[in-house]
């Protein structure tokens, strides 16, 4: 009886926190944030989610692509041109199509993966060009340095360095796990150790369920140098994309794997040599291996692994052939 009493006071209890949440949290929708206040045609189609143009259509002049909507530039969060350098003329079409083939008049917030993307890399760049205005960077939010040690913290709790008990679904997952990240970790300890420069390895430390139980992790400050080094070295495009597939993915090795990928640059370590369907099985491996065993939960999952490989897809794409790296 008195266990039944204290649990009774206990869901009150917490009935009256989640009212209290509830009263004191700002309703759903609602940015008070200037940068997505903008007038702005991306900033509109956000908040109203509703087609607003007739024809959609590309300016081309001696040094860049600019993406019209009923021959005015489209613009950014921040205010900027939707431009492209010529370089990135088939991403530009890309960008054409995507906004030429919205189904319906009513618009989905993710009918736009590449716009966003590219989004964030053109406000990114414009934030952190040199005399910029710091509240633009603010705005961003923050800087170079800033960005790369939020990405650096995902190294510590990458989904791809922690295993699940042997046990668990009777040894099935975890032999997935080891199967698949055990030689990409191999890959990305390779290719840490080359960009080190020295003959000294650089290894990453795992998390196991069974040998760790439940605490986090944490490499080691030599490792964390080594993969600053990697991100410093990212053109501020490229960083982006790989902060999409980061935060995405749950994963830093997933934005890795994603970049050398893309830029060719896993020709002699073959570990490294992965599709875009293989990093998206690797952030959801666990996913995987519930719904086969509990089923899928309708608008849940399914949502989910849409979603993975929509952005790891869209990142893919605005990867693709990017000029070289410039800060």
């Amino acid at each position: 009886m008195l266990s039944l009493i204290r649990s009774s006071r206990l869901v009150s209890l917490t009935k009256v926190l989640q009212l209290r949440c509830y009263a004191q949290a700002s309703p759903l929708g609602i940015d008070q944030s200037v940068e997505n206040n903008l007038q702005t045609e991306t900033n509109r189609l956000s908040k109203t989610l509703t087609k607003f143009w007739e024809q959609v259509s590309l300016e081309e002049t001696d040094d860049k692509i600019t993406v019209q909507l009923d021959s005015k530039p489209l613009r950014t969060p921040l205010g900027y041109p939707l431009s492209l350098p010529h370089s990135r003329k088939l991403l530009s079409v890309m960008l054409l199509n995507e906004w030429s083939n919205i189904p319906s008049l009513s618009i989905k917030p993710h009918a736009l993966p590449l716009t966003s993307l590219v989004s964030r890399c053109i406000d990114l760049e414009m934030a952190n060009a040199p005399g910029v205005d710091p509240e633009l960077i603010a705005k961003i939010g923050g800087n170079r340095d800033g960005m790369t040690d939020d990405l650096l913290r995902y190294l510590d709790t990458d989904t791809l360095l922690v295993f699940s008990p042997v046990k668990e679904y009777e040894g099935a997952l975890r032999k997935g796990q080891d199967e698949m990240y055990l030689p990409l970790i191999s890959g990305v300890e390779k290719f840490l150790t080359q960009l080190r420069g020295d003959k000294t390895p650089v290894k990453l430390l795992t998390l196991d369920g069974d040998l760790h139980g439940l605490r986090g992790n944490a490499q080691s400050k030599e490792t964390r140098q080594i993969a600053r080094q990697y991100l410093d070295s990212l053109s501020l495009w490229d960083l982006a994309v790989f902060e999409k597939t980061v935060l995405t993915t749950k994963s830093f090795i997933c934005g890795l794997l994603l970049l050398l990928n893309k830029s060719a640059n896993v020709a002699n370590i073959p570990e490294l040599k992965v599709s875009m369907e293989d990093i998206a099985r690797a952030a959801t491996l666990e996913t995987i291996y519930q719904v086969e065993r509990w089923g899928e939960v309708e608008d849940t999952h399914d949502v989910d692994k849409r979603d993975v490989r929509r952005n790891v897809n869209a990142a893919a794409i605005v990867a693709f052939n990017s000029p070289a790296s410039s800060k």
